[in-house]
């Protein structure tokens, strides 16, 4: 793992990229800038992880590139539950819940990632009220995904999925 630049990464990806990313979308230039500069920038080669177990989150990231594996921890094994890909983030539930990292992820190929901690979402909310909104609705948008991802794994792992409508 390396710890990058941000200008240089800015530079490297571009604005327009950076704009395209879900987490990033409809923010000023000046606040994903912000974010970047920050923020710190990581990099990971394919196949290195990231193991936390059991600490409180302080912070979240962004995928800015590539893509990770998340591995829930269990008793007896860790199981793949899903992947992040560019745009999407990983651990803000987890900081907005005060819960402690119940996994592992792993760079599934060179990835980029931005880590943002509690104290700059803080200081993004104090200083960029309008892009702060925003930036909590791509969040809650993801998570809403999220929800119903885990909804249509729950109902067609229990049959239920399909076979009656809600009220019905």
């Amino acid at each position: 793992m390396d710890i990058l630049d941000p200008d240089e990464t800015i530079e490297a990806l571009g604005l327009p990229c950076l704009r395209e990313l879900s987490t990033f979308g409809a923010l000023s230039d000046e606040v994903i800038v912000d974010l970047l500069t920050n923020g710190v920038i990581r990099r990971y080669a394919s196949g290195e992880y990231i193991s936390r177990l059991d600490q409180v989150a302080s912070g979240f990231e962004v995928v800015l590139q590539g893509r990770f594996a998340f591995y829930k921890h269990g008793e007896d094994s860790d199981v793949l539950t899903r992947y992040f890909c560019a745009g999407e983030q990983m651990g803000f539930d987890l900081m907005i819940g005060l819960i402690s990292h119940n996994g592992i992820d792993v760079a599934v190929e060179e990835s980029l990632l931005l880590d943002i901690s509690s104290e700059q979402f803080y200081e993004l909310h104090v200083s960029f009220p309008a892009d702060f909104g925003l930036l909590m609705i791509n969040l809650s948008r993801e998570l809403a995904r999220e929800i119903a991802m885990l909804e249509d794994v729950i109902g067609k792992g229990t049959g239920w999925l399909g076979e009656a409508t809600p009220g019905g």
